[in-house]
């Protein structure tokens, strides 16, 4: 059973960043106002190999609860296995943010409750509804109908989270640069059962489908998706900026 103080899980947001001078900052500023104990959550940037000032940016947050990293290996998989490293002996619950993702001032708070209401469902990964930063009524279709298939399918975009017990056991595979997520997903739900928490407050960008195209990255992730983790190794996300 997950032990909190006050009522009040802790959580562990890991930011994997590699060159997102021009979005960690948002980000950041999203997670500095969220309406939930200071003492009861973490921010872990880990930038990795950018070319950019991504560690710059990120370091002018550190304080309190944000603390950022700089790890020379390139890929989001050891990015985020390096966030893993630094968690906060308290960590309950991990969730793995990418940089341009927002998240509301109500999330951990609302997020908290449905966790601790759910605590006999022994959850031991999950994701959340997303919704567009962009406001125009295409994004917002086709965000729900990624939500509607990360819900059935047990898989994720942006957002990820894990029961912190479970990383003792499992990693991300650092020879992936796509579909790392999905696949420790698969090895989660050994330990326990995967949720989908419908909220209104994770909002992410649209970048990558405006410059791609939707029906590409659609299409790409989900030929990528049902491959094999052997050959899944083989390909990776192209970087949009």
């Amino acid at each position: 059973m997950d032990k909190s103080t006050n009522g009040l899980l802790f959580f562990s947001i890991i930011i994997p960043a590699h060159n997102e001078e021009r979005y960690v900052g948002k980000t950041l500023e999203k997670l500095q106002k969220l309406d939930y104990q200071k003492e009861r959550y973490e921010v872990i940037v880990v930038e990795n190999a950018s070319s950019d000032d991504t560690y710059k940016e990120a370091r002018r947050f550190e304080g309190q609860n944000i603390k950022a990293f700089s790890v020379s290996v390139k890929g989001v998989s050891s990015a985020k296995n390096a966030g893993i490293e630094r968690l906060s002996a308290q960590s309950e619950w991990v969730i793995f943010l990418d940089a341009d993702t927002h998240l509301e001032r109500g999330f951990l708070k609302n997020l908290n409750k449905f966790l601790l209401k759910t605590a006999d469902k022994n959850y031991s990964v999950g994701t959340t509804r997303v919704l567009p930063l962009s406001q125009k009524i295409g994004a917002r279709i086709w965000f729900a109908f990624y939500d509607f298939g990360h819900f059935v399918t047990k898989s994720s975009y942006a957002i990820q989270l894990f029961k912190r017990s479970i990383l003792d056991q499992i990693s991300f595979d650092e020879d992936m640069a796509l579909g790392e997520d999905l696949k420790l997903i698969r090895e989660a739900v050994r330990y326990g059962r995967f949720f989908y928490f419908s909220t209104s407050e994770v909002y992410t960008s649209t970048r990558r489908f405006e410059e791609e195209g939707w029906f590409r990255v659609f299409f790409h992730w989900m030929f990528v998706a049902i491959l094999p983790t052997k050959l899944q190794r083989r390909f990776s996300y192209k970087v949009v900026r």
